[in-house]
């Protein structure tokens, strides 16, 4: 048996992307971060489709999300410990976290900003308009004059490289 199409994971995403991101939004008790995590399981399901034909889309779905949700919560531990670890160092040591963190912030977004240029014009207006100027994925298609999605299709585009980009 061959494994899914993109069109089949694509059909099924949407019949359940509204559910998806009520239960992340219950899980995690942040709109923005439940948002996040859909998309991050549209873009999980499109790079590693399953190998075998899934009987429940609508379960195997869920179980992506639910995986990253962990993943999100195990991630937000570690930094939080980090943060202490940090915050600690700075009280032993007797120096300020403000310079560091600037210069940190200063090194992160001049990163974003050369992966965000790398990318396509079109992905380049997209992702700064549903991500940075916050709008909604049907008006940035009508502005855009594209289908939603396109808008979709290429903020996953988008967030993988930018994802991929900044890890380095």
């Amino acid at each position: 048996m061959s494994s899914m199409t993109t069109e089949e994971l694509e059909v099924a995403f949407r019949a359940h992307a509204t559910e998806l991101r009520s239960f992340l939004h219950r899980q995690l008790r942040n709109p923005e971060t439940a948002a996040d995590l859909t998309q991050e399981t549209y873009l999980r399901l499109l790079r590693q489709p399953p190998r075998k034909p899934v009987l429940n889309l609508r379960g195997f779905i869920f179980k992506v999300a639910r995986n990253l949700a962990i993943d999100h919560a195990r991630s937000r531990q570690t930094r939080e410990r980090l943060d202490e670890g940090t915050a600690y160092l700075y009280e032993v040591t007797g120096e300020s976290p403000a310079l560091f963190d600037v210069v940190v912030a200063q090194q992160e977004l001049a990163a974003m900003a050369h992966a965000l240029h790398r990318l396509p014009t079109q992905c380049q207006e997209i992702f700064t308009l549903c991500r940075l100027q916050n709008l909604p994925h049907k008006e940035v298609a009508l502005q855009l004059q594209v289908s939603v999605s396109t808008v979709e299709k290429q903020l996953a585009i988008a967030l993988d490289f930018l994802s991929q980009c900044l890890q380095r």
